[in-house]
């Protein structure tokens, strides 16, 4: 992930607002903006921002409710969420971190501050996971957690270990040799372990709807396409 990004910034108070946009636009930022806690989750699922910029005192706790909720969403539930907070109490907080907020900044605090701010999270960010995003599914890089829609897929250790290769090398090949070598420990089936782990990973993907193929290159190895790229696919 490249500095800087894609903000949502979440704030009632039109002068506020005005101004933190003003400064992120200005930083280099693309600024979409949300005014309570039902706009900021559908903004979050809309436009999958890189940061969240969350003002605790939205009306009726709707801070606290869009975090909570934010972090609850099953495929970008992960974005980092920076909230301004007017709570100076060590124990508040520490309640603001175990709902899920990467970072907690005062709500009066300097612009350039809560620039530097953002952009530290986005650099954690980047190094902590990466979303790769194949037609309808999306694959987390570092763990192998797939989504067809909001549909999680329940995976072995094994078919994520495949899964994260095909998904390393979209929209190449990945070859036998490299999935032949993969550090799983699906170790249960005593011949073609790859070709059983392929099918599984096929049953999955088209029972959570499919839209999305491991398509098998003879003698070379396997590579994930859209089915609406198939026809053009150059394997």
């Amino acid at each position: 992930m490249q500095v800087p990004g894609t903000a949502l910034l979440v704030e009632d108070d039109p002068g506020i607002a005005a101004t933190l946009r003003s400064h992120l636009t200005r930083a280099g930022f693309t600024v979409y903006e949300a005014r309570s806690e039902r706009d900021a989750v559908q903004r979050v699922e809309e436009i999958a921002p890189d940061v969240v910029i969350l003002d605790l005192a939205l009306e009726n706790g709707g801070g606290m409710g869009a975090c909570r909720r934010i972090r609850e969403l099953p495929s970008v539930g992960d974005v980092p969420v920076l909230v301004l907070s007017a709570e100076s109490d060590v124990t508040a907080k520490l309640a603001l971190f175990e709902l899920g907020a990467d970072d907690v900044v005062a709500s009066t605090c300097d612009p350039t501050e809560l620039l530097a701010r953002v952009r530290a999270i986005l650099r954690r960010g980047a190094d902590r996971q990466t979303i790769r995003r194949i037609g309808p599914l999306r694959i987390a890089l570092a763990t192998g957690d797939a989504w067809l829609a909001d549909r999680q897929l329940e995976l072995t250790n094994g078919e994520r270990a495949v899964l994260i290769e095909l998904a390393r090398a979209y929209p190449g090949l990945t070859s036998r040799t490299v999935l032949d070598r993969r550090p799983d420990q699906d170790r249960d089936v005593s011949s073609n372990v790859t070709e059983v782990l392929v099918a599984r990973l096929r049953r999955k993907i088209e029972a959570a709807g499919g839209g999305v193929e491991i398509h098998a290159v003879r003698r070379s190895g396997y590579v994930l396409r859209p089915l609406t790229a198939a026809a053009v696919a150059p394997y």
